[in-house]
């Protein structure tokens, strides 16, 4: 990288960070919030300004995340209705977010969300019978079992509702959909919507709505999402105010572009200019030395030992889901080191060993080699930082410490292997094959369905080290410099992110 590009990533880097920040700042203005435990279940409780039109206590919604979701993942659900006068609170469910508890069953959700809608009634500033609930996918069935359990409950949003199972919902249920999500979101949806009015449940207290062009997730932040959530629970709460909108893409948009900034800083770290007169080596920055990458790609045994660690993958994955405490988690780090060990094998076995150059071995690279540890946490932080201060809890609890460390290890392996096979740039096609038998065993059930769910977020964060390699090659880093940083900034945000059950 020459100088004056050089400069420039640096620049824009510290300029995207400092907007990014402003604007996380900005997000929160006019809003206040506390931290508790109820019942053991850490809750943030956020309020905002007293609006016009409010008048005695405040309406209140328990706002229930998803599998691998957080309270902090829901926030944004906190800035658009805290404007409108509700009191919301946010709670981390057993085995997710800052939530120690293992989850075994989903159901063993439901106390913590009786408890906390319990503490809701209790707030001086809360009318108790204006208390809603609004979930997203477990979430969605935890807050239709509830809604029906309490009749007090005035009201429920259920949004990626995956199944009814037959039971009686609450009253006044307005379900949403994504245009885009699975075929089973939409047809529980339907199903639910669908059941006859009995009892005091009045004809037309139920509502489904399909938002167009998003997904399980994105559904989360799509302004209608928002717009028709809070239209539902003013109707059902007789809440006038109107608050300030609905703001749910403001934080997400402040996260990305914090990450963006610190993607650029640590790329402006890895690939800063050198004053070398020549360039360096091909295995200098491909591997250790010795070692003809190149060549084991270009025979067909090359292709045929990626497809046997693949399959060799999903036994170790079996074994990993089971032996480790986050089935999710425990099957990609079997699956990561297993193919990582077949594919260092296949390299040792396939790539030919060839006598080093005078010109090799008097190279010294323009980084030095402690770059490694520098990449690593860079790395960690370039992703972990950004994504916890806009999206959700990216701070480890309880068992999560060590899942973090063994997927970065088996993410290590992994990416170390490929790259000792392939060598750089065609190590991108390993990957990308070795994930291949991955996807297919989740379609089919020999892996868990969550992986098709969480696929754009790993794939997203591979396409990133991969970014990282390239830079980090062009700038003269050790080979192992960007693999330490794509272990880190791959494995920590999916290993806190999966929720921890009893094994």
């Amino acid at each position: 990288m020459s100088m004056r590009p050089w400069w420039s990533v640096l620049v824009a880097g510290i300029l995207a960070v400092a907007a990014g920040l402003t604007a996380l700042f900005l997000a929160d203005r006019g809003l206040s919030g506390e931290s508790l435990r109820v019942g053991g279940v850490p809750v943030e409780i956020v309020r905002g300004p007293a609006v016009a039109g409010a008048s005695g206590g405040r309406p209140a919604v328990v706002v229930v995340h998803g599998y691998a979701g957080s309270g902090r993942l829901m926030r944004p659900f906190a800035d658009t209705l805290a404007r409108r006068g509700y009191v919301v609170l946010l709670p981390d469910l057993a085995g997710h977010g800052a939530n120690t508890r293992r989850l075994d069953v989903p159901s063993a959700i439901d106390p913590e969300i009786a408890a906390v809608v319990a503490h809701a009634r209790e707030l001086p500033d809360v009318d108790p019978d204006r208390v809603t609930l609004l979930g997203h996918s477990m979430g969605a069935g935890a807050v239709v079992r509830a809604g029906a359990a309490d009749p007090r409950i005035a009201a429920t949003v259920a949004i990626s509702l995956p199944g009814s199972g037959g039971a009686p919902g609450p009253r006044r249920l307005l379900l949403i959909v994504g245009a885009l999500e699975p075929a089973g979101f939409r047809a529980a949806g339907e199903q639910t919507a669908r059941e006859p009015a009995s009892g005091d449940r009045p004809v037309g207290d139920r509502r489904l709505v399909s938002v167009p062009f998003v997904e399980h997730i994105s559904v989360l932040y799509a302004p209608r999402t928002h717009r028709e959530a809070a239209a539902w629970l003013d109707a059902a709460v007789g809440n006038t105010a109107t608050g300030s909108g609905t703001v749910p893409l403001r934080r997400i948009a402040a996260g990305a572009l914090t990450l963006l900034g610190a993607l650029l800083l640590l790329t402006a770290a890895l690939g800063r200019p050198s004053h070398r007169l020549t360039p360096p080596p091909h295995d200098a920055v491909s591997g250790p030395a010795g070692l003809d990458r190149a060549a084991a790609l270009r025979r067909p045994a090359g292709w045929i030992a990626v497809g046997g660690a693949g399959l060799l993958g999903l036994a170790g994955g079996g074994i990993g889901a089971v032996a480790v405490p986050s089935p999710v988690t425990g099957y990609l780090i079997g699956y990561f080191a297993a193919v990582g060990g077949v594919l260092a094998i296949a390299a040792a076995a396939l790539t030919g060993a060839r006598r080093p150059s005078r010109r090799l071995s008097s190279y010294r690279p323009p980084l030095p080699r402690w770059t490694a540890v520098v990449a690593s946490a860079g790395g960690g932080a370039a992703v972990v930082v950004p994504v916890q201060l806009g999206l959700t809890l990216m701070v480890p609890h309880g068992d999560r410490w060590w899942l973090v460390g063994a997927l970065a290890l088996a993410t290590a392996a992994l990416l170390a292997g490929a790259r000792a096979l392939a060598g750089p740039v065609w190590d991108l096609a390993v990957l990308a094959a070795i994930a291949m038998p991955l996807a297919a065993a989740a379609v089919i059930g020999l892996a868990p369905g969550f992986l098709l769910l969480i696929a754009p977020l790993v794939a997203l964060l591979f396409v990133l080290y991969a970014l990282l390699a390239a830079v980090a090659r062009r700038g003269g880093a050790t080979w192992w410099s960007p693999i330490a940083a794509g272990a880190v900034m791959i494995a920590w945000p999916v290993a806190v992110a999966l929720p921890v059950s009893v094994g």
